[in-house]
């Protein structure tokens, strides 16, 4: 199948890929399109290959087991925490403890994913913003930011599938549009589940500068494989840990 959409929205685009890539069809693009896609560096005069599967089978089933294992784990060791970061919520305002948010998930795909609360209710903006400047944050979500347990019940979506345990953030919608509009490669992004944690995120780098977040997105589609993904873990649960000590001290 040859890519030709001149102006492809985004849900015409990726479900077409997805197709492609449920039945086995190869996929090629212009290669004066071919920064928004992911490709294999492989042309055939003016096309290019799509890369539709960065993984190879053997390492998908790897990931994709690690990920069940993690999540079960996680949940089950966690679970004295969330009741009390639940607990700390509502007594904190008074207002709910999870919040729900729609992401964009593999291919474009859009699944709701749920944190603990961290912010007023209704005081989301699709505007990237540093935490240190976000006034909206409540008193205990700034502990909960601060060590990364507001992110625990995303563990749930990893057990659904719609996430894996490494891999590019899952960004708000919102926020992609806006990103989108003025960085066509954003889309790169698309080709492999969001993560819960990452090479931009073990690195510091978030949404307010997209462009350094791609380049290490981008990183670590190219470069990724099982062992990749659990050194990417060790750092994270290294950095939640000396976060937490720092925070009790």
């Amino acid at each position: 199948v040859v890519f030709a959409f001149e102006h492809p929205t985004q849900e015409v685009f990726f479900n077409t890929l997805d197709i492609c890539h449920r039945t086995g069809v190869n996929a090629k693009v212009h290669h004066s399109h071919a920064d928004t896609v992911l490709t294999t560096g492989i042309e055939t005069g003016d096309l290019v290959d799509i890369d539709i599967e960065p993984w190879d089978w053997q390492s998908h089933v790897f990931k994709r087991a690690f990920d069940i294992l993690f999540a079960l784990v996680g949940l089950f060791v966690l679970a004295p925490i969330m009741l009390l970061a639940a607990a700390a919520i509502k007594l904190d305002d008074g207002g709910p403890i999870l919040y729900a948010q729609q992401r964009t998930a593999e291919f474009g795909d859009v699944f709701t994913v749920y944190k603990f609360r961290t912010m007023v209710p209704d005081g989301e903006s699709a505007e990237p913003i540093d935490d240190a400047e976000n006034d909206r944050i409540t008193r205990v979500g700034r502990y909960l930011r601060a060590t990364h347990l507001d992110e625990i019940p995303q563990l749930l979506a990893i057990l659904g599938g719609k996430m894996s345990v490494v891999g590019p953030r899952a960004a708000w919608v919102d926020e992609e549009a806006e990103i989108e509009s003025e960085l066509s490669s954003w889309r790169k992004r698309w080709f492999v589940k969001p993560g819960l944690t990452g090479l931009a995120q073990i690195n510091g780098v978030t949404s307010t500068d997209p462009d350094e977040k791609l380049r290490y997105d981008l990183a670590y589609i190219r470069n990724q494989s099982f062992w990749f993904d659990l050194r990417i873990v060790l750092r994270q649960l290294w950095m939640v840990f000396t976060d937490a000590i720092a925070i009790l001290r």
